[in-house]
């Protein structure tokens, strides 16, 4: 039996597969974004971020994450040792709330603070 459309529609051909042809135990979970910076000379991950996109940024608390994309940050920030990161943003992204996973403290910020703070990942003393 098909796993219930939790969405408007399946971003990908496979997700459709994979909904419609696999048992409901078999759960999927796509990530959105993995910052990375080069060190010695390759490509490493300094902080997964999860978006979710908001028609008004002061409402973003009504736009909880699904307890997938929840579990998925936490792993990664527990597994991997990166911070892990839900991020809110208007429509024409120059608004943001960027919220920790492991945390409920959250920051709001304008486009020019949030690509500031996107250039310090990695950076120990910022990620704490």
């Amino acid at each position: 039996m098909p796993q219930e459309e939790l969405t408007t529609g399946r971003p990908s051909n496979y997700s459709q597969w994979h909904r419609l042809n696999l048992p409901w135990w078999c759960y999927m979970t796509d990530g959105d974004w993995f910052e990375q910076r080069k060190r010695n000379g390759k490509l490493v991950s300094v902080a997964y971020i999860e978006t979710i996109q908001v028609p008004d940024i002061d409402q973003w608390s009504e736009y909880e994450p699904w307890p997938s994309k929840i579990a998925l940050g936490m792993e990664i920030e527990t597994k991997m040792g990166i911070p892990s990161y839900i991020v809110w943003h208007s429509p024409e992204c120059t608004k943001f709330i960027v919220k920790r996973h492991l945390t409920s403290q959250w920051k709001k910020m304008d486009g020019k603070m949030y690509k500031e703070w996107i250039q310090k990942l990695g950076i120990k003393s910022h990620d704490q």
